[in-house]
């Protein structure tokens, strides 16, 4: 993987927290922040998958041609094709 160099603006205290937990890592400031970056973007990624299947639950609940065991079924399978990239 490659990096690229770029600056940021942090207020003092994050910046001292950062220097703080990479001393006791021991490793560098930027990998602190890509850290830090990575569990952000997935924990967004999470969020939206969430809402998706919060969003499918709804769909389904609007459908009234389906029972309760039928419904789940669907929305287990929904999960599996996002799950598997299709």
């Amino acid at each position: 993987m490659s990096r690229r160099k770029t600056t940021v603006h942090l207020s003092s205290e994050v910046l001292t927290a950062t220097k703080a937990l990479a001393a006791a890592r021991g490793c560098s400031e930027s990998q602190v922040a890509e850290d830090a970056l990575r569990a952000y973007l997935r924990a967004s990624e999470a969020e939206a998958a969430r809402a998706d299947l919060r969003s499918l639950m709804d769909r389904l609940a609007q459908r009234t041609d389906l029972d309760d065991d039928t419904a789940v079924a669907v929305a287990v399978e929904e999960v599996r094709a996002v799950r598997h990239g299709g």
